[in-house]
């Protein structure tokens, strides 16, 4: 899956906040670990690796093998039935034109955790950058899968914050913190996923060695809080949501926010249910008509948010034909029923409400009874919302929620004399003086900005009265506070006047922290060992770990290999059956630095058995660059251990069969020489790893050495040997064949005319190359003055021609074939 409200409210109405607690689990996979367990908090998700692939981290998350596999990994912590998933992304694909490269990512909601589903889950597939991606519902048997694509997501890029929440029957997909990307109701799909567990996944065919996920956390789904809502559809929003307030009922796309007025977001029907509120046993939908031109729709009531088929009643009114409107209900196979029909005058800023009270529902519009229908008892409960037949019917303001009457719609006082003092370098004390209410203040929520002159207020705490002490700060940091008080209805007061502070400047930290103690060290595989220890103490703070290593039964020059902020410290990438040592010592904010922990020793285990075999060369070429020279070229193998050299075989002629090893290499090129001219050679390759595995022979390659040059004429080298020192002797005919003493020649005083060179008869010889213009076929005269102190033993030799060595000077006896 390469996956490629009424006017009977004086004030407006501010949306109830739907709340999620904390992260149960996260990480942002600091150091390096393979495969990925960080202490059993990880499972791999089996079904989606036909190889075994998980994933492993380096300072961030990624995949051990290529496609076909994912990487693939679920959380063992105990997550609630609505959950969330959240990534960082780290490097999405594909990253070149072509799309052949792809590094997918994205966060899994509802893992199965056992069962004939195992494995399967909701997946936010970022699969490229800037282009399509998906949200998918992954069929898995606990070995195979089958992706399922429920709708197109936007792009992503890197560096973007995916969270998916999983909600009922409803999966959310938001960006960045702030942007609903998608909304979408799995309750009209055949399959359905509820419950199990959080994670992630990846998807990579080229090799990428750091994150492909920067972080990950989990933790429950917003809840709902309050009992009543409104909306003046301000701003734009595709699709419409307010912050978990809105959801489509299933088989539908909800609707958009357009500037002020919500639509549809589908030629059809479309119906949305409001999630941020508690459904309230008596409750009410009002709607505000905008400027419609076609189509109908309005509010519902008892709205079921758990059901996989459409629930509640609805108030329709039908703009196309207006003695169609009325009170319909519902019903599971997605048509509905008029139950109660009347023709209303439907105009742009007219307020429609449908309430409810027991089996009773009510018609109103702005503000006056129209009518009153007992139902049959069907959905005798749940959520309000909205409705709407086409793109053209639009809602320029909702209400709803506990029917107005002993509903408090009376918002607190603002709180007065707000103050903030800086009590440490981390700490800044809020108070402020209480609000009053008609019914009563049930608490406040207190908001900051970091910096002298900031805007952007984020909610940070909510307590029952004052003071609010924030805590966590950085020192020297100026940070401003407002708060509003709020009631158990929800309604929220006027923001109290601004309050900063500036925290204090971090202490003078002159402590170290004590020595980690109790540091053992144990080798679990041939390349890694665990290093534990216990923990340090400090008079403000541990903030990490330096762990060090040296290798060797009796080293002493330790390095630094590692950085962590507790136990344990994981060490790869070592070298099989080698013994290591190690040192930790501890650090705190301030920079000091604690004594060293005792020393800690383990071996590594020895290497695993290899039997694995390189792959085959590719691609080997050969080019003749001479007549009686090769070269041959390939591209190097791959092996799971090293691959640690190459055997070439050649066998001569055109249509040659018979092979023979001619050398073996540590990689590419190979140049063969002395061969013979105008000769066809073919050449084949293949690799071997440390164990001896051999691998597959590489394609032929084939060339034709050239013909001879030409024999040269006239003098072609000359050597007079007066150098009298040094390892070279010049050639006088201008030709530049330079000769190299080997073998012992030694120079002497006492030739012919002066400086001569002389030889041992066994090893010595002057080497004088195998230049071009030295390939002589034709008559030839070599001349030279010898003199010699002994008779050879067989025929004496002066000057000899040894293949692609070239020719020699040398005065050895000639044992070889007289010819």
């Amino acid at each position: 899956m390469a996956l490629l409200m009424s006017g009977l409210l004086a004030a407006v109405l501010v949306p109830a906040t739907a709340v999620a607690a904390g992260a149960i689990a996260l990480s942002s996979f600091v150091g390096t670990e393979n495969p990925l367990s960080e202490n059993g908090l990880w499972a791999p998700i089996t079904s989606l690796s036909p190889n075994g692939g998980r994933f492993q981290k380096n300072n961030g998350a990624f995949p051990t093998l290529l496609a076909p596999d994912h990487a693939g990994a679920r959380t063992t912590a105990a997550v609630p039935a609505d959950h969330y998933s959240e990534i960082v992304v780290g490097h999405v694909g594909p990253t070149v034109p072509a799309l052949t490269t792809y590094n997918n990512v994205g966060p899994v909601v509802r893992v199965q955790t056992a069962g004939a589903s195992l494995d399967s889950h909701y997946l936010w597939w970022a699969a490229q950058p800037n282009g399509v991606n998906g949200l998918y519902r992954i069929d898995a048997t606990g070995t195979t899968y089958q992706p399922n694509l429920l709708m197109q997501t936007s792009s992503v890029v890197d560096g973007d914050r995916l969270r998916l929440i999983a909600r009922g029957n409803v999966i959310y997909g938001i960006k960045n913190g702030v942007v609903r990307d998608f909304i979408y109701n799995t309750g009209a799909n055949a399959t359905r996923l509820g419950g199990g567990s959080t994670g992630m996944l990846a998807y990579t065919n080229t090799n990428v060695s750091d994150a492909v996920i920067a972080s990950w956390s989990t933790g429950a789904a917003p809840t709902s809080s309050g009992t009543v809502a409104s909306s003046t559809f301000a701003g734009v929003e595709d699709p419409l949501d307010e912050g978990d307030r809105w959801y489509p009922l299933p088989g539908y796309q909800g609707f958009r926010k357009a500037g002020g007025v919500a639509v549809g977001r589908e030629s059809g029907h479309n119906a949305s249910g409001v999630w941020s509120i508690s459904p309230p046993a008596k409750q009410y939908s009002e709607v505000t008509l905008g400027t419609v031109t076609s189509g109908g729709g309005g509010p519902m009531v008892r709205i079921d948010r758990t059901s996989a088929v459409q629930t509640g009643w609805l108030l329709f009114l039908s703009l196309d034909n207006p003695a169609t409107s009325g009170i319909y209900k519902t019903n599971p196979n997605g048509s509905f029923t008029g139950v109660r029909l009347f023709t209303p005058t439907i105009l742009p800023g007219d307020k429609w409400r449908l309430s409810a009270d027991g089996n009773v529902l009510e018609v109103l519009q702005n503000g006056v009874s129209q009518f009153t229908y007992t139902t049959d008892g069907s959905y005798a409960s749940g959520d309000v919302g909205i409705e709407a037949f086409g793109m053209s019917f639009g809602f320029v303001a909702w209400e709803g929620g506990a029917t107005p009457g002993s509903a408090d719609t009376t918002p607190p006082t603002a709180p007065s004399n707000a103050s903030a003092t800086a009590t440490s370098s981390s700490q800044i004390n809020v108070t402020w003086n209480a609000s009053t209410d008609n019914v009563g203040v049930t608490g406040y929520l207190v908001e900051r900005c970091q910096g002298a002159n900031c805007a952007t207020f984020t909610q940070v705490g909510s307590v029952a009265a004052s003071p609010y002490n924030d805590t966590g700060l950085s020192p020297g940091t100026s940070y401003s506070y407002r708060v509003r008080a709020t009631d158990a209805a929800g309604n929220l007061s006027p923001y109290s006047n601004l309050a900063s502070a500036t925290t204090q400047p971090p202490p003078s930290d002159t402590q170290p922290p004590t020595a980690p103690s109790n540091a053992s060290a144990t080798a679990t595989s041939s390349s890694q060992i665990n290093v534990t220890w216990n923990a340090s103490t400090d008079n403000v703070g541990v903030t990490g770990y330096l762990v060090e290593r040296c290798q060797g039964a009796n080293c002493a020059t330790f390095t630094q290999v590692g950085s962590v902020a507790a136990s344990p410290y994981n060490d790869t990438g070592l070298s099989p059956g080698t013994s290591y040592s190690y040192r930790v010592r501890a650090t705190d904010a301030a920079g000091n630095l604690s004594p060293y922990s005792n020393l800690a020793s383990a071996t590594t285990q020895p290497p695993p058995s290899d039997t694995q075999p390189p792959t085959a060369p590719s691609n080997a070429s050969a080019t003749a660059t001479s007549s009686s020279q090769i070269n041959l070229t390939w591209t190097a193998s791959t092996d799971n251990v090293g691959v640690t050299g190459y055997q070439v075989e050649r066998c001569a002629g055109a249509t040659c069969t018979t092979f023979a090893q001619v050398a073996s290499v540590a990689a590419s090129p190979y140049n063969d020489t002395g061969l013979s001219p105008s000769t066809s050679y073919t050449y084949r390759v293949r690799a071997t790893d440390a164990a001896g595995n051999l691998s597959p022979y590489s394609n032929v390659a084939s060339a034709t050495t050239p013909a001879a040059p030409p024999p040269s004429s006239g003098l072609v080298a000359a050597y007079a040997f007066g150098e009298g020192s040094g390892t070279t002797t010049a050639d006088a005919s201008g030709k530049s064949h330079t000769g190299t003493l080997q073998g012992g020649a030694t120079w002497t005083t006492t030739g012919k005319y002066g400086s001569a060179l002389s030889f041992n008869g066994t090893t010595s010889y002057v080497d004088l190359g195998n230049a071009a213009d030295l390939q002589l076929t034709g008559s030839m005269t070599w001349s030279a003055w010898i003199f010699a102190s002994a008779n050879p033993p067989d025929d004496g030799q002066i000057i000899a021609k040894s293949g692609g060595a070239g020719w020699q000077f040398k005065t050895s006896p000639d044992t070889g074939q007289h010819t």
